[in-house]
């Protein structure tokens, strides 16, 4: 799926879901108690958040930077618990499961496969020579006075 499609979504689709989800959970459980628990979420997000640390939210801002939505990682410590507190801070019901099933190992996992799959296959660089160790051998560097053995020399 392209970026632009990615961006559609987040910006009209995922608002008026949350809004029929915050509507839903309403009408089942009631208004106050709707109010509690999308505080309660963030809260939990925030406690998340100040839990990772530092280093762990600038690192995963620096990746993003870097190299964009590709540089998420979830086998890498301490991503989890960022990208959950996160989704848990961001107003809706949506986004807070989204969240909460990334502390499900299987969830997780299966989300992994997806992130990774999405990730852009880097072609060979024409710059590098890759040889097997039986296609090259050691110089001599006469220039420095100090001769290397070349592979195969006694």
């Amino acid at each position: 799926m392209s970026l632009v499609k990615w961006i559609f979504i987040g910006l009209v689709v995922l608002p008026a879901a949350e809004l029929i989800a915050l509507v839903l959970v309403a009408a089942l459980i009631g208004w106050l108690a709707t109010i509690a628990l999308f505080v309660a979420t963030s809260v939990v997000g925030l406690l998340l958040l100040r839990r990772s640390g530092r280093t762990d939210l600038a690192r995963l801002r620096h990746a993003f930077a870097r190299e964009g939505i590709h540089a998420i990682r979830l086998e890498t410590p301490g991503v989890v618990s960022v990208l959950a507190g996160i989704l848990l801070v961001f107003p809706g019901f949506i986004t807070d499961a989204l969240g909460a099933a990334l502390f499900v190992p299987t969830l997780r996992r299966w989300a992994a496969g997806k992130v990774a799959a999405t990730r852009p296959r880097r072609g060979r660089d024409d710059r590098v020579i890759d040889l097997e160790p039986d296609e090259w051998h050691r110089i001599p560097d006469r220039r420095h006075g100090r001769g290397r053995k070349a592979k195969g020399e006694t």
